[in-house]
């Protein structure tokens, strides 16, 4: 296999492994208790400052953050998986273009950059 490919093969599946990760962060940060509501108080409160809302204006506010937010969620809930399938899919790749030496050094950092 020539270099250039195999170059555009390890970006492609970095690629990937960088768009599986954030989508894991962002679940892991979604998870953590409080988080939506800190951000979701945080934000309503600077608008109603920065606007002069009204009191029913101010809630209305919170139930479009809050719908969009359950809408996102549902979404990502939708797609997560696809992203996992592609992750898998270019670690699988990866390795296939290593010498196994190669293979059991990135067998370590793959699980290294999981763990952190």
């Amino acid at each position: 296999m020539g270099g250039r490919l195999k170059a555009v093969l390890l970006l492609a599946a970095m690629y990937g492994m960088g768009a599986a990760s954030g989508l894991i962060w962002q679940t892991y940060r979604m998870d953590q208790p409080g988080m939506h509501h800190q951000r979701l108080v945080r934000r309503i409160r600077k608008l109603k400052y920065q606007l002069g809302l009204t009191a029913d204006q101010e809630q209305a506010l919170k139930k479009i953050i809050q719908n969009a937010q359950e809408r996102s969620r549902e979404l990502h809930e939708e797609v997560s998986p696809d992203f996992t399938d592609i992750h898998e899919e270019s670690v699988q790749a990866i390795r296939s273009l290593l010498t196994p030496p190669q293979q059991a050094t990135f067998n370590k950092l793959h699980q290294q950059s999981h763990e952190s």
